[in-house]
């Protein structure tokens, strides 16, 4: 019995107290707990890091999450090969696929910050064309510079002088090497009043104490025997937790753990990773959560299995993005290829003669759409091609006025009922920020075209029978 709880709420999903009462419907436990507790401790490592009162924290690392840890790492750096392949062939070409990886990012943030800017704007910056950035712009330009300064220099000691030194060029301010603890917070963001208790929650580590739990972050990430991974992502709940500076601790614990992830073997590729998702509100409230039972249980396997799990379906869509733009280069290369191999032949000029053009009508021997009942949509014909379904976005705006024309001709696309649609994919699709997709297929699941579900944290979207009649 002790091995199965511990296998269920350890290996199947990574249970916290209350997960596991309401997986069982009872309201004590104790007994139950003891045992996942004792089945975790044959998987548990120390990390060398100490909470604010100075008590360790450990890790689990369960044969499951391990092998994910593992796969993960992998297919990071089978993608680094496929890019820097990519990169050696064609370094010109190659810099338009990281401009357009930046750009989405920047399109991110820019919603996080509700900045209002054109495309075109965010373009310049990222092409650095603009003479002077506006003022309002300055946290995203500087935000790009940043990205763009570690990605080829990921490869030094972490240290007090290499975080200020990411600090500042986030900041736009020159760093002072003199004084490079002055650039810690000096504001004290708790009441030392509220802790007179052991065991209570902090949201942010007393001034005093910054130094020496950083010092000890530095010492952990190059020293740990642990998963390059995984030591990314304690560094993201770490500066979360201290909150060392005064402005962009979240900004700054997303930078820092990019960077890690390109010291650690994923240098070329770590700045594309979008892990500026996990600045939407979307995702605030599950990391708060994971975070401080993380904090609580002195467990970083709460906040390292959810980041793992957010890091995979990003690994996939950059693989996805990298294949594309492969066969974009393959495609270029044949054409300059076919281009080289053509000889210049002598020609003999004619007068021309002028040809009347005639318009010919065809009849088309394409069939009218039969709209039957057949799968998630009123009246969707069966066999669907490209021109089929831009016809069946056109009935279902005349259908349902609320609708809007990406998320009409997104949802004629992905409507088999049994399969299961992602914000990501519909992101991708329409080349839009991650706001713009996330409310879209919200309003898709509102409008009872899609059932929304959570699955491992992560929302999915099912289409659902429609039988409205029209």
């Amino acid at each position: 019995m002790e091995k199965d709880h511990g296998v269920r709420f350890t290996d199947e999903m990574y249970a916290t107290k209350d997960d596991v009462k309401k997986a069982l419907n009872m309201s004590n436990i104790d007994s139950i707990w003891n045992k996942v507790n004792m089945y975790r401790s044959y998987y548990a490592k120390q990390t060398g890091l100490n909470n604010i009162e100075r008590v360790p924290f450990n890790i689990v690392l369960p044969p499951k999450l391990t092998n994910q840890i593992v796969s993960l790492e992998k297919k990071l750096s089978k993608l680094l090969i496929k890019y820097s392949k990519d990169y050696y062939q064609n370094s010109r070409i190659t810099r338009v696929f990281e401009n357009d990886r930046y750009l989405n990012i920047l399109n991110i943030l820019k919603d996080v910050y509700e900045i209002q800017i054109g495309e075109d704007s965010l373009k310049a910056i990222v092409e650095e064309t603009l003479p002077t950035v506006p003022v309002e712009y300055l946290v995203l330009s500087n935000y790009y510079k940043t990205l763009r300064y570690f990605k080829s220099r990921s490869s030094g000691q972490f240290n007090l002088s290499l975080l200020m030194m990411i600090y500042t060029k986030l900041r736009g301010i020159d760093l002072d090497v003199t004084s490079l603890e002055n650039y810690y917070r000096k504001t004290e963001l708790i009441d030392r009043a509220d802790h007179v208790f052991i065991g209570r929650h902090y949201d942010a580590s007393p001034v005093d104490r910054i130094p020496d739990l950083m010092d000890a972050l530095f010492e952990f990430n190059n020293n740990s025997q642990l998963f390059g991974i995984v030591k990314a992502f304690i560094t993201y709940f770490y500066i979360n937790y201290v909150k060392p500076f005064d402005y962009f601790n979240e900004e700054m614990a997303i930078l820092m753990t990019k960077y890690c992830l390109a010291h650690f073997d994923n240098e070329d590729i770590a700045s594309f990773i979008p892990l500026e998702e996990l600045l939407h509100v979307h995702y605030q409230d599950y990391l708060r959560k994971m975070s401080f039972e993380s904090e609580m249980k002195l467990d970083f396997t709460y906040i390292v299995k959810t980041l793992v799990e957010y890091l995979e379906e990003w690994v996939n869509e950059l693989d996805e993005d990298i294949s594309v733009f492969d066969s974009k280069m393959m495609y270029q290369e044949l054409h300059q290829e076919d281009q080289v191999k053509e000889t210049p032949k002598k020609v003999e000029v004619v007068p021309s003669t002028p040809y009347v053009y005639k318009e010919v009508k065809q009849e088309s021997d394409v069939p009218s759409i039969n709209f039957e009942r057949k799968v998630s949509l009123p009246t969707m014909p069966v066999g669907l091609d490209e021109n089929d379904a831009s016809m069946v976005a056109q009935h279902l705006l005349e259908l349902y006025p609320t609708l809007k024309k990406g998320q009409a001709e997104f949802y004629s696309r992905h409507c088999t009922l049994g399969k299961y649609y992602t914000i990501g994919m519909y992101k991708k699709e329409n080349d839009c920020a991650y706001e713009t997709a996330r409310t879209s297929m919200d309003n898709l699941a509102s409008l009872g075209f899609y059932k929304k579900e959570n699955i491992r944290n992560k929302f999915v979207y099912t289409p659902n029978p429609l039988n409205r009649e029209d």
